[in-house]
């Protein structure tokens, strides 16, 4: 099921999407449009299991197409989140995208594979201590698992001041239960701050040391798999080498905890 931004999104927002992959500049953008990576060569192809993606805050399915397109070319059947705008309370959020999981895990008889940028990272991870049943394993770009709110001062309050605000008009009671903060004891707070089983879906987190959004170093999780790809936070969504080792984890070369870092070095 394809969905659309819905009407009440402000055009400026959904023009964002375009606007954030122009910001590696019109050079780098036609060799990503160029690459052999974004035309399906030289990558692992899948065999057509599922993979639900997550946008980022402040985003929706509305930024993800050039991804969501490159994973049928590569062999995955590749779904949207239904989420159109990213800014509601997560427990919120993860109330309405969860019967989505269910109903494409149903419908294609297998595990899904939640792949997730920034706070849809976040957001995968809490879906997958909610149900492992139905998750195969989980993706995170630039997500900062470790440290869910080790971001710009200026993005964590913008995020905070826009949940806050629709939570005073649509679930004011929500306020108390610490909404925007990592006391949160909502169902979301508690599952995502659950530690994933030993025999869970495997996480491989995907994290680059110019993050210019979220703290690099909180993106490292226990647990995980941390791979290190170069870009910029929004730019990961048109990096060949990021596009390069999400295809490689997809098929479970990944699966492993630790940490791999491009030159080979940890440099904390």
């Amino acid at each position: 099921m394809n969905s659309r931004p819905v009407r009440d999104v402000p055009l400026a927002v959904r023009q964002l999407g375009a606007a954030a992959l122009r910001l590696r500049g019109p050079v780098a953008m036609t060799r990503f449009l160029r690459s052999e990576v974004l035309a399906g060569q030289g990558v692992p192809h899948g065999d057509g299991r599922p993979v639900i993606l997550l946008p980022p805050a402040a985003a929706g399915d509305w930024l993800m197409p050039i991804m969501l397109s490159w994973l049928r070319r590569i062999g995955y059947t590749s779904y949207r989140s239904s989420i159109s705008l990213h800014v509601d309370c997560s427990d919120r959020t993860m109330s309405r995208v969860l019967p989505r999981v269910e109903e494409i895990a149903e419908r294609e008889q297998r595990k899904v594979t939640l792949l997730g940028h920034s706070r849809g990272g976040l957001l995968s991870r809490a879906l997958a201590s909610a149900r492992p049943d139905l998750v195969e394993r989980v993706i995170t770009l630039a997500s900062p698992l470790n440290e869910p709110f080790a971001v710009t001062n200026l993005t964590l309050a913008a995020a905070a001041n826009v949940a806050r605000s629709r939570l005073q008009h649509r679930d004011p009671a929500r306020l108390t239960m610490g909404c925007m903060t990592e006391a949160c004891a909502c169902d979301y707070g508690r599952f995502f701050r659950a530690a994933l089983p030993a025999d869970g879906p495997p996480l491989v987190s995907l994290f680059t040391r110019h993050d210019d959004v979220v703290r690099w170093q909180s993106c490292l999780a226990d647990g995980a798999r941390n791979i290190e790809v170069r870009g910029t936070h929004v730019g990961l969504l048109a990096s060949r080498n990021a596009y390069d080792a999400i295809a490689h984890a997809l098929t479970g070369e990944y699966d492993e905890p630790g940490t791999t870092w491009k030159d080979g070095t940890d440099p904390r």
